[in-house]
């Protein structure tokens, strides 16, 4: 029999004829992509897999099938046929669900510390290539890494994604092309007692690369501009200088000065500094030789030299306490935090340049001429001389030799990302390897660096960096809380106590609330879901929380989908013995159902309700 609701050419969309295959190849796919995922991740399945076209196709041809077939049995006469209709329309309002989480919801994690100020930058999973060929619009594509460095998809903007490693490093060496003199030198270290050999490039600018440690001692190029500055630069140092490495403080305060040795004082007791009755008490907190502040906005040293120098202080008198920053640079003014009671009326500067000489160092001098003299200083005594190219030096450490291995008058840097050998165990950054043509010499462009890839055609832009997205809120980590099991070291339960700031609220008291997150307990704040996702059992002080953003109607849709299932199944299972109970019922009891009826196409798995 013909179904009217249902045209005879649309009828074979909802055969079993159809369904079976489809349902099995798809129990097939997510069979197959779950043993995939163990191999390259989730992000890269999700890619790959379910948010892919093909798979999208699959999915709306079963919601098609559905639909057809439970219209096919139209008018649903009969609680077999109501449970079935509810429970084929659950499925599809599940399916289309399931599509709108995938494609529409963001999740991603978000770092926070309880001594850093609040974030609202998501990290969300994957990252991002921009791309720009000579003369052309920039592209933008995600890309998702597999485990086993393939990159997925392998071409953005006519860029080929060839590989990617986690562990890369840049080298930097100079050549010739500079417009201003600026003398480089690479130097060979090498010692047949440890069977080691370093190389390394010193040039007068930049900065950076003017000193720099190599484990027994440190490496300096200067330049001398004057006779005088030469016979400086290679007479012994003054073993007369007894402060220490990292120079000393001048504190004025109640007419009374002092000089203070910062290396002598970090950690230690408070200095007293006494003006007839009242006295301040000083203390070094911390040092950092080449001050910077990190991605999270926090005090670090970008190196071992005193480039850059700066000091912590925390001074108190009295009631009154305030900490400092103090920096080696003259220019840059101290930084005060007062905490507590009055102002302190104290001046302090940093004098950097008192600093002790270090213990052992070779140093490269180039006269005015071009010349180049060394000066190193060892355990061994102090020794100096001409420096020439291909010769050894044994500067006094151990048995290493500095070998001169070329000098260039005017450098200009050139750098290069290359990936670190497996057997050396350094930490490395991770690096995009591509190649702008096919027979171009492949490139590795570092993670958040925008890079310039030179080709034949001209300068490629291309910026490989992480995937960010800007929360309409801010989150403040204000405690982590570790709760161990009683008698034992083992963790119970670790909770983030946080606080969640809307700089759009209307009113003041929503503008801050205070929540705690731990496992299995998330909160929501603003339409967004925040879980505890990890910890870090050496770092205390951090927490990994979860940040996930689904629109409403997409948890709707899931909720409606699964109640239309298990009513439809609750249907087909008690609908007729619990309308038998209800006189008002009986007309859908009463209802017989026709023979073609019957044979309307059903999915093998649902029919099993319907007793067939």
């Amino acid at each position: 029999m013909t179904n009217k609701v249902v045209p005879s050419w649309i009828q074979p969309l909802g055969s079993i004829k159809l369904a079976v295959p489809l349902l099995v190849a798809i129990a097939a796919i997510l069979i197959g992509a779950t043993f995939y995922e163990s191999e390259v991740g989730s992000a890269v399945v999700q890619q790959s897999i379910y948010k892919s076209p093909w798979f999208g196709a699959l999915m709306f041809l079963l919601a098609a099938n559905l639909g057809v077939s439970t219209l096919s049995r139209y008018p649903w006469k009969g609680a077999r046929k109501v449970g079935f209709a509810l429970t084929h329309w659950g499925l599809i309002v599940i399916i289309a669900g399931s599509a709108a989480v995938i494609h529409l919801s963001v999740e991603g994690m978000l770092l926070a510390r309880t001594d850093a100020g609040p974030v609202s930058t998501l990290r969300v999973e994957g990252d991002l290539l921009e791309v720009a060929a000579p003369g052309e619009e920039i592209q933008r594509d995600s890309l998702f890494v597999r485990q086993d460095g393939a990159v997925v998809p392998n071409k953005v903007g006519g860029l080929s994604l060839l590989a990617y490693s986690d562990r890369t490093m840049e080298t930097v060496r100079f050549e010739e092309g500079a417009s201003v003199e600026n003398p480089a030198v690479r130097l060979v270290l090498s010692s047949d007692r440890m069977n080691q050999s370093l190389e390394r490039w010193l040039a007068v600018a930049p900065a950076a690369y003017s000193q720099m440690d190599v484990g027994p001692a440190e490496l300096q190029i200067v330049r001398a501009k004057t006779e005088g500055e030469l016979k400086a630069f290679l007479t012994a140092p003054s073993e007369q200088n007894t402060v220490g490495k990292w120079g000393e403080l001048a504190v004025s305060w109640g007419g009374q000065s002092s000089t203070i040795d910062v290396e002598a004082t970090l950690g230690q007791e408070a200095t007293r500094i006494q003006s007839g009755n009242e006295a301040v008490r000083l203390e070094v907190t911390n040092v950092w030789p080449d001050f910077r502040l990190d991605g999270n906005r926090q005090p670090m040293s970008a190196s071992s030299q005193m480039r850059n120098p700066a000091v912590q202080l925390s001074l108190s008198q009295g009631e009154s306490t305030e900490t400092w920053f103090v920096f080696g640079n003259a220019s840059f003014a101290p930084i005060r935090n007062q905490l507590s009671g009055e102002p302190i009326d104290v001046d302090i500067s940093y004098d950097s340049s008192s600093a002790a000489a270090p213990s052992a160092f070779f140093k490269v001098v180039v006269d005015a001429k071009g010349a180049l003299y060394y000066a190193s200083k060892s355990s061994k005594g102090f020794v100096t001389g001409p420096l020439e190219l291909g010769k050894s030096v044994t500067p006094g450490w151990a048995d290493f030799k500095v070998t001169l291995a070329e000098s260039v008058s005017h450098a200009q840097v050139r750098r290069q990302i290359v990936p670190i050998p497996e057997d050396l165990p350094v930490e490395g950054n991770p690096a995009l390897l591509v190649a702008t043509e096919a027979d171009a010499e492949p490139v590795w462009v570092p993670w958040g660096k925008p890079t310039t890839v030179a080709s034949t055609q001209g300068d490629w832009y291309v910026a490989f960096s992480p995937k960010l997205l800007q929360l309409p809120f801010s989150l403040k980590l204000n405690d982590f809380i570790v709760e161990r099991n009683e008698g034992s070291e083992s963790v119970a339960m670790w909770t983030s106590a946080v606080s969640l700031f809307d700089p759009f609220a209307q009113k003041a008291e929503n503008a801050q609330v205070e929540r705690r997150v731990w496992m299995n307990n998330p909160t929501w704040f603003k339409g967004w879901k925040i879980a505890q996702a990890s910890w870090n059992p050496g770092d205390l002080s951090q927490s990994t929380l979860q940040v996930k953003r689904e629109p409403w109607w997409v948890t709707a849709l899931t909720w409606l989908g699964s109640m239309m299932v298990t009513m439809g199944v609750a249907v087909m299972f008690y609908g007729r013995s619990v309308a038998k109970k209800f006189k008002k019922l009986s007309v859908l009891i009463e209802t017989e159902e026709t023979e073609g009826e019957k044979e309307s196409g059903t999915i093998p798995l649902l029919g099993a309700f319907l007793g067939r």
